[in-house]
C-alpha cells in the first residue's frame, strides 16, 4: 500500500505530465523558428576558383550556404564568349554544376553572368548579378565596355537584347559569324561587356530570339555604334587628410585611395528593324460571299496577282472588279458577272510573287477552290419571303457629338454604281428651323467604290442633320438603300485644348508629332515649325507626347537605319514631359532640346 506522501508525490507528476503534453501540442505558444530569412545565398567555395587562370577542366562546381534552385537558365544566364551548344546546369542541394558541352578554346576568358536566376530553395531569396570568371590561359582579361540601348524611334530602352563585340571591324562580319564576347540588356537598357582583351572592336546591339549570335535581317532588331572601340583601364587616386583634431587645425597624414574605371561606359546604340522584304506568301483566301472573295497575305505585296478561271470559257479579267487596298496585305475582290457569283464553287489559278527559300521572289501558281460558305441550316424561303426586297445597307461613323476634325463616312456591304446628290440632304438645326448647307460627296474609288465621305464646313457647337432618301444609293447588283435620318452636332471650341512648343534652338528639316499617351502612340497630329514654334490646335483632352525628327531626305516620314550602308536612323526627340491636354485650356512649353541628353528623354514628368 502507497503512503499519503507517495500517493500526493504522484499526482503531482501526472499533473506536471498534462501540463506539458498541452503546451507541446499548442503550437501559438514557445519559440517561433526565428524571423523570416530574407537573405540570398552566400557562395562558399568554387572548383575551379572564380578568377582561376590555366583552367582545363569543362565542369564548374559552386557550393553555396543553403539549398539554391536555378531559374530559366537558357534566358537568364549569359556565356560570353556564346556558346554553340548551351551547358548543362545541374543544382544539387547545396551545390551547382556546370558542364560545358563545347570544346573549350585556348588562351579565353570565360564569363558566366547569371543576372538574377539563383534563388535559394525556400523563400526564393535572389541572389542578383553573380558573375563567376576564369581563363584557359595565364591571364583573365579584365576591359569593360558599357552603355544603354535604346529604341530608335521611340527612345524607351531595349530590356534583354544581346550587345556584342567583333574584332572584324567589317559590318558584314555581323552577318557571317557569332560575337566574341556579349552581355544582355536589363530593363534600363544598360550593358556591360565585361572581360575583353586589348584591341580595337566594332560594337553592335541585336534581338537574337533564334540564339543564332549573329545577325539575320528579317524583322530583326539592330544597333551599330559608328566608331571603333578601343576599352582602356584608368586608374585613379584620391587623397583623403587624416586630421589630428576635430577642428582641423592640423593634419596628421594623407591617405590615398585608388580605384579602377573602365572606359568606353556611356555608349549610347539605337536600335532599329531594317526595312528588309519580309517572307512574302498566300496565308489564306476566303470565298466572304457569294458575290465577293478574299486573298490574305503575310505582308503588304508589291504587285497585284493574276487571277484565273479553270476550265473556263472566261478567260479575260472582266469578270470582277477589285476593292481600293485598306490593309496593305489583304485584297478583296468583287464578282460581277452573275453566271459566275451564283456557283457555290470557283476553281481558280492564282499567280503571285512568293519568297523562295533563299529569300527571293519567284512566280509561283496555286490552284484554289473556294466554296460559298453557309452558316447553319439552309430552309426553303416561302413565296412571300423571296418576294420580300433585300436592300442595300451601310455603317457610319455618326455619333451624338462628333470631334471638328471628324469626316462623316458611310461604308457600304456592296461596291456604289451610282447616287443620286439631290437624294442627299445636311442641315444645321437652331432651336427648331433646319437650314440647308452646302457638301461634297466624294468615294474611295471609281471603280469599286464602298465608301463615302460627306464635307462641309463645321462650325464648333453646331448642330446638324443628315438625311438620305431611299434609293439615293445604288449598288452594282441594283440594290438600294432605306431613307436614314440622323442628328448630330459637332463639339464646342470649349471641348478641345491647344498646345504651343516654343524651341530655343530651331532644327532644320524637323517634322515635329503630337503622340497619343498609349501602347500604340498613334501620331494625333503633325505640324510645322513657323517662327520658332509649333502649334497643336482643338486638341481632345487626354495626356500626349511631343516629338520631332530630322528629316534628313525631306521625305515626310521618319526613316530608319541601314546596317550594311553605315547608316543610322534618322535622329529622334522626345520633349521630356506628359502633356496633359484639358478642355478650354493652352499650354505653352519651352523646349531646349540640345541640352536634354536621349536618355533623360523619356523620364515621366508632369
Amino acid at each position: 500500500m502507497l503512503s499519503k506522501k507517495s500517493s500526493i508525490f504522484q499526482s503531482l507528476l501526472l499533473l506536471a505530465g498534462i501540463v506539458f503534453l498541452t503546451n507541446c501540442a499548442n503550437r501559438g505558444s514557445g519559440p517561433q523558428g526565428g524571423p523570416k530569412d530574407t537573405l540570398p545565398p552566400i557562395v562558399m567555395s568554387c572548383e575551379p576558383a572564380n578568377g582561376a587562370t590555366q583552367v582545363t577542366s569543362s565542369v564548374i562546381e559552386i557550393l553555396f550556404d543553403e539549398f539554391v534552385v536555378l531559374d530559366n537558365p537558357i534566358n537568364n544566364i549569359t556565356i560570353s564568349p556564346p556558346q554553340k551548344k548551351f551547358p548543362n546546369f545541374k543544382t544539387n542541394g547545396k551545390k551547382l554544376r556546370i558542364t560545358f558541352e563545347d570544346t573549350l578554346k585556348a588562351n579565353t576568358t570565360y564569363s558566366i553572368d547569371f543576372g538574377n536566376s539563383i534563388a535559394d530553395n525556400n523563400e526564393k531569396n535572389v541572389l542578383k548579378g553573380y558573375n563567376y570568371t576564369f581563363s584557359t590561359g595565364d591571364k583573365i582579361d579584365s576591359l569593360q565596355i558599357s552603355g544603354i540601348v535604346l529604341d530608335a524611334k521611340t527612345l524607351m530602352p531595349k530590356e534583354n537584347i544581346t550587345v556584342g563585340i567583333h574584332s572584324d571591324l567589317s559590318d558584314s562580319a555581323m552577318l557571317k559569324m557569332p560575337f566574341i564576347r556579349i552581355a544582355k540588356t536589363n530593363k534600363n537598357g544598360e550593358f556591360t561587356v565585361r572581360n575583353v582583351a586589348d584591341g580595337n572592336y566594332k560594337l553592335y546591339a541585336l534581338k537574337d530570339p533564334s540564339n543564332m549570335g549573329y545577325y539575320q535581317p528579317v524583322g530583326a532588331d539592330i544597333a551599330f555604334y559608328d566608331s571603333i572601340i578601343t576599352p582602356q583601364m584608368h586608374l585613379h587616386a584620391k587623397v583623403d587628410t587624416l586630421w589630428k583634431d576635430s577642428l582641423k587645425t592640423s593634419h596628421d597624414s594623407l591617405l590615398v585611395n585608388t580605384f579602377v574605371e573602365y572606359y568606353p561606359k556611356d555608349i549610347l546604340l539605337k536600335s532599329f528593324v531594317e526595312n528588309a522584304l519580309p517572307k512574302q506568301f498566300l496565308k489564306k483566301n476566303v470565298r466572304t460571299s457569294d458575290k465577293s472573295f478574299q486573298f490574305v497575305f503575310n505582308c503588304a505585296v508589291d504587285s497585284l496577282p493574276q487571277i484565273q478561271l479553270i476550265n473556263d470559257s472566261l478567260t479575260a479579267n472582266d469578270w470582277y472588279i477589285q476593292e481600293p487596298i485598306l490593309r496593305a496585305d489583304s485584297l478583296v475582290y468583287w464578282i460581277t458577272d452573275s453566271a459566275i457569283y451564283t456557283r457555290d464553287t470557283l476553281k481558280i489559278a492564282l499567280s503571285y510573287l512568293k519568297t523562295d527559300s533563299l529569300w527571293q521572289l519567284e512566280q509561283t501558281t496555286d490552284t484554289l477552290t473556294m466554296v460559298t460558305r453557309k452558316k447553319g441550316i439552309v430552309r426553303k424561303k416561302n413565296k412571300e419571303e423571296e418576294e420580300k426586297p433585300v436592300f442595300l445597307t451601310f455603317t457610319h461613323n455618326i455619333n451624338k457629338a462628333l470631334e471638328v476634325y471628324d469626316t462623316l463616312q458611310l461604308t457600304f456591304n456592296e461596291p456604289i454604281r451610282t447616287f443620286s446628290r439631290d437624294s442627299i440632304h445636311l442641315f444645321t438645326v437652331k432651336d427648331t428651323i433646319e437650314t440647308p448647307i452646302d457638301f461634297n460627296v466624294l468615294f474611295n474609288d471609281s471603280v469599286c467604290a464602298r465608301i463615302a465621305y460627306l464635307y462641309y464646313a463645321k462650325e464648333f457647337g453646331e448642330r446638324y442633320q443628315l438625311r438620305i432618301d431611299s434609293a439615293a444609293f445604288t449598288s452594282i447588283y441594283d440594290k438600294v438603300n432605306t431613307a436614314f435620318n440622323k442628328p448630330f452636332s459637332v463639339k464646342s471650341l470649349e471641348s478641345y485644348g491647344n498646345i504651343y512648343i516654343k524651341f530655343t534652338t530651331i532644327p532644320e528639316h524637323a517634322v515635329v508629332e503630337l503622340i497619343a499617351n498609349n501602347k500604340d502612340e498613334s501620331v494625333v497630329s503633325v505640324s510645322p515649325i513657323i517662327d520658332g514654334e509649333a502649334y497643336f490646335e482643338d486638341i481632345a483632352p487626354g495626356t500626349y507626347w511631343v516629338r520631332f525628327y530630322i528629316d534628313a531626305n525631306q521625305n515626310q516620314k521618319w526613316d530608319t537605319g541601314d546596317l550594311l550602308q553605315h547608316q543610322q536612323p534618322e535622329t529622334m526627340y522626345y520633349y521630356p514631359k506628359e502633356l496633359s491636354v484639358r478642355a478650354n485650356w493652352d499650354i505653352e512649353e519651352t523646349w531646349d532640346y540640345p541640352s536634354i541628353p536621349p536618355t533623360k528623354q523619356r523620364i515621366i514628368t508632369k
